[in-house]
């Protein structure tokens, strides 16, 4: 009789639990999780194709900035002191062959400083670039990098306008937050302070979302010791199953997909024209798609 009892009391118990509407907590990336990590990459100069390659063996996804006048060809930078370097670009038509697993993003078709000339010339630098690195590659470009990092509020309002969604600078904050305006994104750390970051992020445990944002230049990896140090991080952090490795594009678009999500009269609701999202409700997380809409608790 009392084992009849613990059975009717677990089956009207687990009813009830089932028809329970679940409660809202946050969003989350991609299959739940809460990291991600961005590698951004300047110039597209020859030794972009090693860095790809890196990327490739470890399941990483890269973002490549191109100046796309120089692509194909060889420019000599002069130095303060003096000196010149010279650097080698990536063929045009080698694009899709490096660049086929990560994103290809703009960085000025002349890499020019864009304080200091004209905001016809910035649109100029800029609507040459999508134009050209579209045309090479049948992709769709949203995202750059502003050459030598240089920016403020009227430039980026400026870039914003010609279909640009995200736009990154070198100022460091090395922190895991993610941005307030997405047009002036400063970055994590510049990749020579990689090691410096790898374990404390893949030991963070939060539940708000965060952000690994690496940045630099491939060029710099002639010195054997940064590459190598490279090489370390890709190799341990490529194995952490918990962090979204994701181009700064699909991450932007990402963001804004949530941004788009409606929580009204205990409805949470995807709109028909939104990319699918996760949510973490209070029974587990579920993938919410265009269209799509749940009840929860209120």
């Amino acid at each position: 009789m009392k084992r009849n009892v613990i059975v009717i009391f677990t089956f009207i118990y687990c009813l009830v639990s089932c028809n329970e509407k679940p409660s809202f907590s946050s969003f989350t990336y991609p299959n739940g999780r809460t990291k991600a990590l961005i590698l951004s990459y300047d110039d597209g100069t020859i030794q972009d194709i090693e860095l790809a390659k890196l990327f490739d063996k470890y399941n990483l996804v890269g973002t490549f900035n191109l100046n796309s006048k120089y692509l194909g060809v060889t420019r000599g930078w002069p130095q303060q002191n003096g000196d010149t370097i010279y650097q080698r670009y990536v063929p045009k038509d080698s694009l899709l062959i490096i660049y086929k697993n990560h994103e290809i993003a703009a960085h000025g078709a002349l890499h020019k400083n864009f304080i200091g000339i004209s905001n016809e010339e910035i649109l100029e630098e800029i609507n040459t670039d999508i134009t050209s690195l579209e045309k090479l590659t049948d992709r769709k470009i949203i995202s750059m990098a502003y050459p030598f990092g240089s920016t403020n509020d009227t430039i980026a309002k400026l870039i914003a306008s010609t279909g640009i969604k995200n736009g990154r600078t070198v100022n460091d904050t090395y922190t895991y937050d993610l941005p307030k305006n997405y047009m002036i994104w400063h970055p994590t750390c510049h990749d020579s302070k990689v090691l410096d970051h790898l374990d404390p992020y893949l030991e963070l445990n939060r539940q708000q979302l965060s952000l690994f944002y690496v940045w630099g230049h491939s060029w710099e990896f002639g010195n054997k010791e940064r590459w190598d140090t490279m090489v370390t991080f890709c190799k341990k952090i490529g194995k952490s199953n918990d962090i979204w490795s994701v181009g700064h594009g699909e991450f932007t678009n990402y963001l804004l997909a949530t941004q788009n999500i409606q929580i009204e009269n205990n409805q949470i609701i995807n709109p028909l024209d939104n990319l699918p999202v996760w949510i973490k409700l209070s029974n587990g997380i579920q993938k919410l798609y265009p269209g799509e809409s749940l009840t929860i608790k209120q």
